[in-house]
């Protein structure tokens, strides 16, 4: 009888919350340059940039979407970065630059999705093969490096000994949850991903929530690039594609379900911790990154067991 409470408990953990403690575990005898300063910087960094993409898969996936766009999208807006920034703009003026071609692509995305009713998977596949496409011209398919110390201190500096990146993500994990948790903007997204015909007849513009869903998303990945381009110090039209397949799989193991509307940010923070904690240990034990990819497809593929049995 009083094992019925504590399996309830373990049933309401993410399983990336299990992932998470078995790979803090296992890297440890594995590797000596695990704990270490210098790789929980890296890791931080890495670990922010990912997040942060996750937070607007998060939003997307709530609304029963999919966003196969932000790799590309990443790509072209740090392309479009590194040109702006040798024609002499500031770094302000990058910054939202990028935040705006983010959003631009993020509500082209949601309106054809929600307007045209096409589904997301193919309308996202689209827009992220033009923006590779185009990041690849204005590139002309070579990377363009040779960037200011300033820029460089949004990925390597730090405030109050706290990395840039991580102050970043502070504030978009806290617009994000208070959005999601805290206006009626958030009431509706989880609704839409509920039932969204009774959200309809409730008189409810369910379009407008899905590019404003969709707009958000960009605007985070413009953001992102804005990150993984100063911690590159290059720009490269394809080094980000694969970034929206992590972004998925950190989302749902940190338990936001493709249906009913299920899921909060702070499940897709800890996938997103331990999909960088998985990518950052396999590095230091030299793991191919082919097989890096492989491990983890194996992590999306556990986590979907894992929420069909906690769901029986």
């Amino acid at each position: 009888m009083n094992q019925l409470p504590f399996v309830k408990t373990i049933k309401s953990f993410p399983s990336a919350a299990f992932a998470l403690v078995f790979l803090l575990i296992i890297l440890s005898f594995l590797s000596d340059f695990f704990w270490t300063a210098e790789n929980f910087i890296n890791l931080g960094t890495q670990a922010s940039v990912l997040a942060m993409i996750s937070l607007g898969m998060t939003l997307i996936i709530l609304t029963e979407g999919i966003d196969l766009s932000p790799g590309a999208l990443m790509g072209l807006c740090g392309v479009v970065i590194a040109v702006y920034l040798h024609k002499g703009m500031e770094i302000f003026g990058v910054a939202l630059l990028s935040i705006g071609i983010g959003m631009a692509v993020g509500i082209v995305n949601g309106l054809f999705i929600g307007k045209f009713k096409l589904p997301p998977f193919v309308v996202t596949l689209g827009t992220g093969g033009m923006c590779e496409g185009l990041a690849l011209v204005i590139a002309e398919d070579s990377s363009i490096s040779g960037f200011s110390e300033s820029f460089k201190f949004i990925a390597y500096g730090s405030i109050f000994n706290i990395p840039c990146p991580v102050i970043i993500l502070v504030f978009l994990v806290l617009f994000t949850y208070l959005l999601l948790d805290h206006t009626r903007f958030g009431t509706y997204i989880y609704s839409i991903g509920g039932n969204e015909e009774a959200v309809k007849l409730s008189g409810v513009n369910v379009v407008i929530y899905k590019i404003l869903v969709y707009g958000i998303a960009g605007g985070f990945a413009g953001i992102g690039a804005l990150v993984m381009t100063s911690r590159m110090t290059a720009a490269h039209p394809t080094a980000t594609i694969g970034y929206e397949f992590e972004a998925i799989v950190a989302v749902v193991l940190g338990g936001t379900s493709f249906i009913l509307g299920k899921g909060n940010i702070f499940g897709s923070l800890i996938g997103a911790a331990t999909i960088a904690l998985l990518r950052n240990g396999m590095n230091l034990l030299g793991v191919p990154t082919a097989m890096q990819l492989a491990c983890v497809g194996v992590f999306l593929m556990l986590a979907i067991i894992y929420d069909s049995i906690k769901s029986d």
